[in-house]
């Protein structure tokens, strides 16, 4: 199936070819390439055994965001502003820009990019664009902390798992922006920090790694950069008490904050979370800077390579290359 402006094409939205393949039988794997072009929309993936590739130059763009008002006169809240949702498995996504355009500030509040809903994907080459909340990677914690429900786009499925892989992947964004609770594994990426609205302090993730899950975030050989003239960005902080995030032998910019972690204005966190760094070089020296209740280490990083993390599935030896 082929996205794009040609003539040729099948479909000219993103949109229009995901509902034709839902038509499909739910366990045959399908593949949708994208010509290369913007396509402004806010595309909906439900089904589960579908490839994703873009070729060339291929951007989502939506410009949705928490304080936009539905039809209803009702804020649309967090969840639903994604340009892309993802709520199935067995998923790979290759070679895509995703940009949520929204900005940020008071006035727009939270706009999603991503919203990864999913277990056993793949996300190879793909850049998400963004400011607060850009990549949210499912499940989402039992109940919210400030209204009755999260509301947002409708989940149609409920995964035992939610184990996701993002290889040579590039992404932005200023508060929270890498937040939720699955088993994410980062290789190779970029993440860059942008410029606060208020020169507020920044925050790259935000886990809330359900209690017993054995690993949250991992990021191993990551970059850590920033927009010019962005300091005093935090590597993480919980959005949930039991937040698990490691840092493997990754590159970090001056731009974070000595201490690395926030508690999220609760000292009763830092019992109950579990932030570590491993590095070659320089532990010794962060180790007197970081906040005292999260780990900094020279080595004991060989429990949290893809063979471990993912150690109950192949689905990450199956994709590669």
């Amino acid at each position: 199936m082929i996205v794009g402006k040609e003539s040729f094409c099948h479909f000219q939205s993103i949109q229009a070819a995901v509902d034709f393949l839902e038509r499909y039988a739910a366990d045959t794997v399908q593949t949708l390439y994208i010509l290369s072009g913007v396509y402004e929309e806010n595309v909906l993936i439900y089904r589960s055994h579908l490839r994703i590739i873009g070729l060339g130059c291929v951007e989502i763009t939506g410009k949705r965001y928490a304080q936009e008002l539905d039809e209803r006169g009702k804020r649309i809240e967090t969840f639903g502003t994604p340009t892309l949702f993802l709520g199935g498995s067995d998923l790979v996504v290759e070679n895509i820009v995703v940009s949520n355009t929204a900005g940020q500030g008071p006035e727009i509040g939270q706009a999603i990019a991503v919203y990864a809903h999913c277990d056993l994907a793949v996300f190879r080459n793909c850049s998400f664009r963004g400011h607060q909340d850009t990549l949210f990677t499912g499940p989402l914690p039992p109940a919210p902390r400030e209204r009755a429900e999260f509301g947002g786009i409708p989940l149609k499925e409920h995964h035992a798992n939610y184990r996701q892989l993002y290889q040579n992947c590039y992404i932005e964004g200023t508060v929270d922006f890498i937040f939720g609770g699955a088993t994410a594994y980062f290789e190779s990426c970029e993440l860059r920090s942008l410029r606060h609205y208020d020169d507020q302090p920044g925050y790259i993730t935000a886990a809330s790694t359900p209690q017993g899950q054995k690993h949250g975030y991992v990021f191993h050989r990551c970059f850590l950069t920033a927009a010019q003239g962005v300091t005093d960005v935090y590597l993480g902080r919980p959005w949930r008490e039991y937040a698990r995030t490691a840092f493997l032998n990754c590159q970090l910019g001056e731009h974070i904050h000595p201490l690395g972690w926030d508690n999220w204005n609760d000292p009763a966190n830092e019992a109950t979370v579990c932030y570590e760094e491993y590095s070659s070089a320089g532990a010794a020296v962060l180790r007197r800077q970081r906040a005292a209740w999260a780990g900094c280490y020279e080595a004991g990083a060989e429990t949290l390579g893809k063979e471990q993390v993912f150690a109950d599935t192949d689905f990450w030896k199956r994709e590669e290359g």
